[in-house]
């Protein structure tokens, strides 16, 4: 049986040897997003208006530092940006925050009537520094990788309690 291989004290209380603080993430001066927990999925939301935009950023778990990834790969953030007008069309980025960058991967444009504008797999370099400035004035900064990556590590530390919890539920039933 493949549970001989977990130890039971992790089982029996899996927060014990996880360390998982009562402390909460300390949000920076300034953040301007409301910030979601999405239990038992393995994202964080992020989302705001600002001057009559909706600004929304989904952060996945996919990658945090510290768990075993090369040291780059490690200190990738994968997160999906949003920009939507009043009018229906939008603008998605597809990132990744590292220390001191957002990098955009990809971008795709949402018309009125929810169809996607042609794709330009190749951003040139000054439209690439244009909206990485965009997103900044949106609150999408690279300063806030640090704070970014303590809530992704305090997440999977709180998603894997979750599923050990879980796997302890299914044991003794």
């Amino acid at each position: 049986m493949i549970l001989l291989f977990v130890p039971s004290s992790q089982i029996s209380n899996p927060s014990r040897n996880l360390r998982i603080t009562k402390r909460k993430v300390e949000v920076p001066n300034g953040f301007p997003f409301d910030i979601q927990d999405n239990p038992g999925q393995e994202t964080i939301s992020l989302a705001r208006e600002y001057q009559g935009e909706l600004i929304e950023a989904e952060l996945y778990l996919s990658r945090v530092p510290g768990e075993g990834h090369d040291d780059l790969e490690a200190k990738n953030i994968p997160l999906d940006i949003s920009v939507s007008k009043k009018n229906g069309t939008s603008l998605w980025f597809v990132c990744t925050a590292v220390p001191n960058e957002i990098i955009i991967d990809f971008l795709y444009l949402y018309l009125e009537d929810g169809e996607i504008a042609p794709f330009i797999p190749e951003i040139e370099e000054n439209i690439r520094e244009a909206f990485q400035k965009y997103l900044e004035i949106r609150g999408i900064k690279p300063s806030i990788y640090n704070f970014l990556s303590e809530c992704m590590s305090k997440k999977k530390s709180k998603e894997h309690a979750l599923w050990l919890k879980n796997i302890n539920k299914f044991v003794e039933a």
